[in-house]
């Protein structure tokens, strides 16, 4: 129950901090909903720089997109914990709770608008919720399947947007 509740603040955090339009909402909330939880996300893009499909990402005109500086030090945060995490003696609930509150660091800092806030949504609406399958996992196998779709998603983010805006 405190994992739903957790979800809904975050849901509704991202979508005050970012202060959209209602009928952008709306399409975002239609995107969010065709965004499956499988590892299919974090497939590779296409390296003709074309638009790729996979979970709605795309980049902009062949290269990445721009996010606010304000954001990285969370992307950061996140990148730094999965990576650090050791999955035969760590606490994968524990990382699932310090990813999420980094998550919620990072959502309030968001000021992006446009289509780098829409395609960053999609990334984000995937890798939150590998976050919360992470905190239900039942298990360290389960667990350790999701911890390698994170590290995926965070491949996934570098290879779709630059660091701060560079």
């Amino acid at each position: 129950m405190k994992k739903l509740i957790v979800c809904a603040c975050l849901s509704v955090a991202l979508i005050v901090s970012c202060d959209k339009k209602q009928d952008e909402h709306a399409e975002h909330t239609a995107t969010e909903q065709n965004v499956s939880n499988n590892h299919e996300h974090a497939e590779e893009a296409q390296s003709d720089g074309h638009a790729n499909t996979v979970a709605g990402l795309e980049l902009n005109n062949g290269k990445k997109w721009k996010t606010n500086t304000e954001m990285f030090p969370f992307i950061q945060e996140q990148e730094k914990l999965i990576n650090a995490f050791d999955s035969d003696t760590g606490d994968y609930r524990k990382l699932a709770e310090d990813l999420s509150s980094a998550n919620d660091r990072l959502i309030k800092s968001c000021t992006m608008t446009g289509k780098s806030h829409d395609v960053l949504h999609v990334w984000l609406s995937s890798h939150m919720k590998n976050i919360d399958l992470l905190g239900k996992a039942a298990n360290r196998e389960e667990a350790d399947q999701i911890t390698d779709a994170l590290e995926e998603s965070m491949e996934t983010y570098h290879h779709y947007f630059n660091q701060h805006g560079k």
